[in-house]
């Protein structure tokens, strides 16, 4: 206790964030400077950087879904050293001491996510031990966050709404914060923490970059800039085949990912498809991601708020046919990066982990039960020295 003391009572922390996403792209590592406490809690971030996987290491991680107790044990100490490794280079590359730094927050590398099954407990694992980060940088971690929340009755995601409401929130607007990463969850921000909404609303970058993995037998790792999908014609007995999956008409609070959306999913699509160019099905897939969204603010978001900004961060920002898609869509909602506020897209969830652990050393509860349906809030994260 003598070690978390003195960082909860300091006016500005430095804290660094780390993220390793569905998409399983690589690491992402952010330092920030926090300063306030609760809800006047403001961030700056002071160096942001992707550290990739390799291949065979990303090839493992896509397959966590279905690994064995084996392969799971070995990845827990394999990515935490990974975690470590992307933590020591962003402190060495922006010349900050690991004394000078207070805490990490990390979320680690989802290995199974199960929320929302009607025979089974939601429940969650992630990988990238704690005690390997704490041990190579000798740094206070806070980890593990999801399974607190389901604790407490929730599904245990999302979880970054809280940092959304702390650095997105604007009196008198009603905004939303779209992410494409490997799946698509908007937040949506208006007046109180209470009235905040967010969920999953279906896959973003995930069953496209599967596709791309299987028609490229693992050459290319996704559509660069949407340019393949640019070129198709939307199929669209195909398109009401995706958009009759179940999930999407699941009311929130929902979560998903790889066990629905993932490597499987991607085959069986690639299957059933097999008579279409394959610039037709990503054009499909890839107006399937932004009719999914879509859908998903028709049925929930709608109905309560009347939005007035669409901001789009994550990987899927770089597609700019599904980008185009979007807008047309939601037109005249306008549509716009999430850099137009200030923060860096690309950093936005390991930013969102490193305000997560310093909601924990604050002793201040960070889920957001409207958004996760948890019984009341909670305080998330273990505390590793």
């Amino acid at each position: 206790m003598r070690r978390l003391w003195p960082i909860r009572e300091k006016k500005t922390r430095i804290g660094l964030g780390l993220m390793s996403g569905t998409s399983a792209d690589g690491i992402d590592a952010v330092l920030a400077e926090i300063s306030g406490k609760g809800w006047r809690t403001k961030a700056r971030i002071l160096g942001f950087e992707t550290y990739p996987f390799s291949s065979g290491m990303k090839r493992r991680i896509l397959k966590l879904v279905s690994a064995d107790a084996e392969e799971i044990c070995e990845m827990n100490f394999l990515i935490g050293e990974l975690l470590a490794e992307a933590a020591l280079k962003l402190m060495q590359r922006e010349r900050i001491s690991p004394r000078k730094v207070d805490f990490i927050g990390s979320h680690g590398q989802t290995a199974y996510h199960l929320s929302g099954h009607p025979r089974r407990r939601n429940s969650t694992l992630q990988i990238g031990e704690g005690a390997v980060l704490a041990a190579r940088t000798g740094l206070v971690i806070v980890c593990d966050f999801r399974p607190g929340d389901i604790a407490v009755g929730g599904t245990g995601a999302p979880l970054v709404p809280f940092a959304d409401f702390l650095l997105f929130r604007k009196k008198g607007k009603t905004r939303a914060l779209l992410n494409l990463g490997g799946i698509a969850n908007v937040t949506i921000l208006q007046g109180t923490i209470e009235r905040v909404m967010a969920f999953d609303t279906g896959p973003a970058n995930m069953v496209i970059d599967g596709l791309v993995r299987l028609q490229s037998r693992g050459k290319k790792k996704w559509d660069e800039a949407g340019d393949l999908a640019g070129k198709g014609r939307l199929n669209e007995r195909l398109l009401g085949h995706l958009m009759r999956h179940p999930y999407l008409r699941l009311p929130p609070p929902k979560s998903t990912g790889r066990e629905v959306f993932g490597e499987e999913f991607a085959k069986d699509l690639w299957k059933k498809a097999s008579r279409l160019s394959f610039e037709d099905l990503l054009a499909t897939v890839t107006f399937f991601t932004a009719a999914s969204v879509y859908l998903g603010f028709d049925q929930f978001v709608f109905p309560r708020y009347r939005v007035d900004e669409i901001y789009v961060s994550g990987g899927g920002v770089r597609n700019r046919t599904l980008l185009g898609f979007l807008r047309k869509i939601f037109a005249p909602i306008p549509i716009a990066p999430l850099n137009a506020l200030g923060v860096d897209g690309d950093a936005k969830e390991a930013l969102a982990f490193a305000l997560l652990a310093d909601a924990t050393l604050q002793g201040m509860a960070s889920n957001v039960p409207s958004a996760t349906g948890a019984k009341r809030p909670a305080v998330l994260g273990k505390i590793i020295l």
